[in-house]
């Protein structure tokens, strides 16, 4: 996992905030009365739509009636990686809106990714070719389809950065069959995606899963991502518009635990339903093969 990525450090400071406050049996109206803040300054700061200071740390803190030096000496840390700029930040907030940014971090400092996918090979997982092709299908605004070649880029750093990375997260994708025969930049683009997935397959990081027509009509109704930490926390994004696969701007986050236990669940029965893995890269190499 990166230490520093500042949309982790953002999540773990604000459920060690949030649990804080609970355990301290104080309500964020309590909170905001002491402190002589506005409630919408104690809610922002535990949906993590504020930037902290240490000096705000310090008071929540203290209020809480923790003061272990350890303790406080990590939050402060929490607070500083929190504020450091990350690489995405060069493209500048036209293409990286907040939501964007804020799962490329996230992504960027997981230590698991669960994936299922209905529509589209996950951006993680694509090739070049691929790639364009979905970008460019996507219903973008004028002023963004202008920047395709920037989000392919963007794209593009994410897998080197994730994929490559000496520790890189444990990937688990369950992918549609539909996936693997809809036809996105041509036929050579296709099967070239198809034989990519084989070949990634192999790494001991990546296990891919295909969930076969044949399986039936399952219950999900949205594609999503399972982000795991090593600090026990899980955020779960929802890919609310299909249509707009791939775009991590167009979804919502979930982060509570009691939240994300469902998604935990699916995720689990999705796995139990679709072909194993080794089955799977040979049905995935058959679909290739099939593609002339």
């Amino acid at each position: 996992m990166s230490a520093q990525s500042p949309a982790v450090a953002r999540l773990r400071l604000r459920h060690a905030l949030r649990s804080a406050r609970e355990s301290s049996d104080y309500t964020q109206e309590q909170v905001a009365s002491e402190l002589e803040w506005s409630l919408s300054k104690v809610i922002r700061i535990e949906n993590g739509t504020v930037r902290m200071t240490v000096t705000d740390v310090r008071a929540l803190m203290q209020l809480y009636g923790i003061d272990d030096a350890s303790e406080m000496s990590e939050m402060e840390s929490l607070v500083r990686a929190s504020r450091q700029r990350s690489w995405w930040t060069q493209y500048g907030s036209e293409v990286m809106s907040g939501r964007f940014a804020t799962y490329i971090g996230l992504e960027d400092g997981a230590s698991a990714l669960s994936m299922y996918q209905s529509l589209v090979v996950p951006g993680l997982l694509q090739t070049e070719a691929y790639a364009r092709a979905v970008i460019a299908g996507l219903r973008m605004p004028e002023q963004d389809s202008r920047n395709h070649e920037t989000y392919l880029d963007i794209r593009l750093r994410r897998q080197e950065n994730v994929l490559q990375r000496k520790d890189p997260p444990q990937v688990h994708a369950v992918l549609d069959e539909a996936v693997l025969r809809r036809i996105n930049g041509g036929v050579g683009v296709q099967r070239d995606q198809l034989l990519h997935l084989v070949a990634l397959g192999a790494a001991p990081h990546i296990h891919l899963r295909v969930l076969p027509l044949s399986s039936g009509i399952h219950t999900m109704e949205s594609t999503f991502v399972l982000l795991s930490f090593p600090f026990g926390e899980d955020v779960v994004y929802l890919e609310l518009n299909s249509a707009l696969a791939g775009d991590p701007d167009r979804g919502q986050f979930l982060d509570r635990g009691e939240v994300a236990a469902p998604y935990r669940d699916t995720f689990t029965m999705l796995t139990g339903t679709a072909l194993s893995e080794a089955d799977s890269l040979a049905f995935i190499a058959k679909v290739a093969g099939e593609l002339r």
